[in-house]
């Protein structure tokens, strides 16, 4: 199968670097690394394609909906998945959704809140990642490595967070005992580093 979470061909390069997405401002706990990449986010498709080809912006309309289908294919793979609804809807605050296993058992995963789009380094083109909602109101990559203050603007992240993320599909879901060992989806053990680590990349 198809590496989905490789960075596609750039299709034009531009010089504009400067965005400015409205007042929408991002954190990413603790201290910064050397190395980062600009990523952009968004909740939707449609409001990414609204402000694509802007003068002022590094993406297209066509990169828009590549990233959102990116997005969707490493939800569909890599989505947190629990064994317990209530423990799904603590975590990311609402709206879970159950999955049939092949042997008839019932998991639990949330929707999609939104995703982000970036540049990668060394001009190696454009990459997508799905982003969920965590219990304190932030948004997080599908392993909780990366976490945003929102679903809107700039921000700057480590190139890891458009690494490949760990597959789920087949794995043991998540008890309530796993999650509270790692202090919650998208919650920092130690406290400290560049965005957080919790259940991988």
């Amino acid at each position: 199968m198809t590496d989905m979470t490789q960075p596609r061909p750039r299709k034009r390069a531009r010089t504009a670097r400067v965005v400015l997405l409205g007042t929408a401002a991002f954190s990413l706990a603790a201290c910064q690394p050397e190395e980062q990449v600009e990523a952009t986010v968004f909740p939707s498709v449609e409001e990414c394609r609204a402000l694509a080809d802007l003068p002022e912006n590094d993406f297209t309309a066509e990169e828009c909906v590549e990233g959102y289908e990116e997005a969707q294919a490493i939800h569909r793979e890599s989505a947190p998945r629990y064994e317990d609804q209530a423990l799904c809807e603590e975590q990311h605050e609402g709206e879970c959704v159950v999955e049939q296993r092949s042997d008839g058992s019932s998991i639990f995963l949330p929707l999609l809140a939104g995703y982000m789009i970036g540049n990668m380094l060394g001009g190696r083109g454009m990459a997508s990642k799905p982003l969920y909602r965590t219990s304190g109101g932030r948004y997080a990559t599908p392993g909780g490595g990366t976490v945003l203050s929102g679903l809107r603007g700039k921000t700057q992240v480590r190139p890891a967070s458009f690494g490949a993320s760990p597959n789920t599909r087949a794995a043991a879901p998540l008890s309530r005992a796993a999650v509270q060992s790692r202090g919650g989806f998208g919650a920092s053990r130690t406290g400290g580093g560049f965005g957080t680590r919790s259940f991988g990349g």
